[in-house]
């Protein structure tokens, strides 16, 4: 009976999720452990995907406005965060985001894109990294490194933008390690072969949306 309610439950996730993507869904209800299980780790996948989209999108609008004047507020990026019910996390996820939603849009693309990321990984961390010092310093780190190398005119306002972020996530003053640690990911150097891969795969990614209609 049990598995029969969850499997009850399940097509009808499954059916909201298909709604967002635009797909198919399967509407038989799975008879056996292993099929609930399967298909709820399907959904599992795509959800967190869609929220990371959306939560990329968010902060995207907000580093692109103007102070005080992006169609997003702090609450719905932080509502999209793994630590919006963890107080001491959400504090401080609320206290990034504020700071890019208050402050001037950012005219470089390549300086946008890396703040982007860097408030990004603050945004999708969990709450015991987000309230460690060092992991959350870490992850802002790698986020901004994965990125595309920047032109050189980029790197000093990169540097300093992405202090910021780590100071505000950190309540810390940036230490001249952690500068270090900030330089060397800003200038991480370029993978041409990856760089590669992201542009076939940002190109199929938009056929695709194209044949679901987004």
């Amino acid at each position: 009976m049990r598995l029969q309610d969850l499997a009850t439950r399940l097509v009808a996730v499954e059916a909201k999720l298909a709604t967002l993507t635009g797909t198919p869904v399967n509407t038989d209800k799975a008879t056996y452990i292993e099929e609930l299980d399967s298909r709820l780790s399907v959904v599992e996948v795509q959800v967190d995907r869609l929220i990371a989209e959306k939560a990329q999108s968010y902060i995207d609008t907000i580093v692109y406005s103007d102070a005080d004047v992006a169609p997003v507020s702090v609450e719905q990026v932080v509502a999209l965060s793994p630590s919006a019910n963890h107080e001491e996390a959400s504090t401080i996820v609320e206290d990034v985001v504020a700071a890019q939603h208050e402050a001037d849009a950012i005219e470089h693309p390549e300086v946008a894109d890396v703040v982007a990321a860097a408030v990004l990984a603050v945004v999708k961390a969990d709450p015991e990294v987000v309230t460690d010092p060092e992991a959350i310093t870490n992850a802002i780190t790698t986020a901004v490194a994965e990125r595309a190398a920047l032109q050189p005119d980029a790197v000093e306002a990169a540097q300093v933008a992405i202090a910021t972020i780590i100071a505000a996530a950190t309540g810390e003053e940036v230490h001249p390690e952690v500068q270090q640690q900030i330089a060397g990911a800003v200038s991480a150097p370029a993978d041409p072969a990856l760089d590669e891969i992201e542009n076939r795969l940002e190109a199929v990614e938009a056929k695709i949306d194209n044949l679901l209609g987004k």
